[in-house]
């Protein structure tokens, strides 16, 4: 199953929660029991099973196609979730403090810069991005190689990252 977002255009199974400051009491922070429901929530799940996690990256002269899937069913459910999750809030624009990563407040900053195209796999997810613009063209694939270190690293990589 297809779901095709960008330009502002809402994905099939939008949903999220609002972010703001990293600890914030707030419904804004990175921390926040909101977030904690939501993106970060499977983020952090998905830190704990790296291993389970395969990855296969082609880059594309404008962008990407990844393939991220596991042979574990829970963390085939957690990946899906965590990618509908991070896609709903980037059509709803509501972003996030995500310090572990250098790319995603760039995705966020500009989330009509780039399309994004998500197909669900019975063991994971198909994503292609690609952009006209070749800062954003940067962007996702600087974005894919973070990805790839947080499933090979797991934990480590997203604390380099926030370094």
């Amino acid at each position: 199953m297809g779901y095709l977002t960008g330009h502002g255009a809402p994905s099939a199974k939008a949903q999220g929660t609002m972010g703001g400051g990293m600890m914030g009491g707030s419904m804004g922070g990175m921390m926040s029991p909101e977030n904690m429901n939501g993106p970060m929530r499977t983020g952090m799940e998905l830190f704990k099973v790296h291993q389970q996690i395969q990855r296969k990256v082609i880059e594309l002269p404008n962008g990407v196609h990844d393939v991220t899937t596991s042979a574990d069913p829970t963390t085939t459910a957690l990946i899906q979730k965590h990618v509908v999750e991070m896609y709903a809030r980037l059509d709803q624009n509501r972003p996030f403090p995500y310090p572990m990563s250098n790319s995603v407040p760039q995705m966020f900053a500009n989330p009509t810069k780039y399309q994004r195209k998500l197909d669900i796999l019975p063991d994971g997810v198909a994503v292609t991005e690609t952009s006209s613009d070749p800062e954003m063209v940067a962007v996702i694939k600087a974005h894919a190689r973070e990805l790839d270190r947080f499933a090979k690293d797991g934990m480590p990589a997203m604390m380099r990252g926030m370094m």
